[in-house]
């Protein structure tokens, strides 16, 4: 039974939420968003209020907005309180989930898992909303390096989605495949992955997923060998980025190109590209990026023949990613400084950064045995 309504509330018509995500669908996030706040001037009934916000959660998600999206997600959990809604729960939990994943928050994946549960827990079936949040999950565990995970994740949600056609999943989908079987070292198969998604986002005109894709393709090329291709590839993404206006995602595109500078050997050019990045990742919280960026720092000094910078960018790089509880790239850091380390011929520190990643892996095997 729905409460009384007061004066000042009135019930949001089923054209208007229609309206909504017809506009999120057709890839207009900034309108569906102000569609949204144009429905809350009015003060609506609670139950519609928490629908429409959830709605602006996930526009401002879309459009690389996750601050203003979690105020909207924050506000429909607490209207969920009194009035349970199990489908809206879901939908919530997945896009706060979302945000978490943009900020690089590590709680991200145990808010994908709670709206999974959600999901799974509705009467009906929802393999849309299913195959969504495991492609979320999907992600989720790329960028935390786990790319096992990944990828059963992944191919869970293609599972779950069945026959119905959804263009923008499935070129995430296959994005995020491209990016795990590089991270196993399966190149062959992840170029074909990232050229499916690049196919899949032109016919989507997703011009924001195309710089990540393009990103991602510059850096399969760059460890082929492909530099120039993948210069421009870069640039052509940071370009996608800046026209967008959206500052998520440019740290991670002026990272690879500082990569390529390292790769092809041109530190002094990498230089200042990196801590660029480094400098947008600390503006935006970004604390993975931030932590990549120290990292090839940390080589760039070690370069140039500064071992003391290298050491204190080594060190940004694992107090981040220590605080932050990533335990795969955790491990690679502590790997990549071994082998700086060796270099020097500093056998019992390099020993001792690979002591400290055997003891985190031990830790993680333990708890998996558990």
């Amino acid at each position: 039974m729905r409460p009384k309504r007061g004066a000042s509330e009135r019930r949001v018509d089923d054209r208007a939420i229609a309206a909504i995500e017809a506009l999120c669908s057709r890839g207009e996030f900034a309108e569906a968003a102000a569609a949204c706040d144009r429905l809350l001037i009015d003060s609506p009934q609670e139950q519609d209020e928490m629908q429409v916000r959830v709605l602006a959660g996930q526009a401002l998600t879309l459009a690389s907005r996750p601050g203003p999206a979690l105020e909207h997600l924050n506000r429909a959990k607490e209207i969920l309180g009194s009035h349970p809604d199990t489908m809206l729960a879901a939908e919530c939990a997945d896009w706060e989930a979302c945000c978490l994943y943009y900020l690089e928050d590590n709680r991200a994946a145990s808010v994908a898992e709670r709206a999974l549960g959600l999901c799974r827990s509705l009467s009906e079936p929802a393999p849309l909303l299913e195959a969504r949040i495991l492609e979320h999950l999907g992600s989720i565990h790329v960028r935390n390096h786990a790319y096992d995970s990944a990828i059963a994740y992944y191919e869970r949600a293609l599972a779950a989605a069945g026959s119905v056609s959804d263009l923008r999943r499935l070129a995430r989908i296959n994005h995020g495949l491209a990016i795990a079987y590089d991270g196993r070292g399966e190149r062959d198969r992840a170029v074909v992955f990232i050229q499916k998604a690049l196919v899949l986002y032109r016919q989507e005109g997703d011009r924001l997923s195309l710089a990540n894709v393009e990103n991602e393709l510059g850096l399969l090329l760059m460890r082929d060998g492909q530099l120039q291709r993948a210069e421009e590839l870069f640039v052509r993404a940071l370009r996608r980025l800046e026209n967008s206006g959206t500052e998520f995602a440019r740290s991670h595109v002026l990272l690879s190109l500082g990569e390529l500078y390292l790769t092809a050997g041109r530190v002094a050019d990498a230089i200042p590209i990196i801590r660029d990045a480094i400098e947008r990742a600390g503006r935006l919280n970004e604390r993975l990026a931030e932590s990549t960026g120290h990292h090839l720092l940390g080589e760039a000094m070690e370069r140039l023949g500064d071992p003391a910078a290298a050491d204190d960018e080594y060190h940004l790089a694992l107090d981040l990613l220590r605080n932050d509880g990533v335990d795969a790239r955790l491990i690679e850091v502590h790997i990549s400084y071994a082998s700086v380390l060796e270099r020097r011929s500093d056998l019992a520190a390099a020993f001792g950064q690979l002591k400290q990643a055997a003891a985190i892996e031990f830790g993680r095997t333990s708890q998996h045995v558990r």
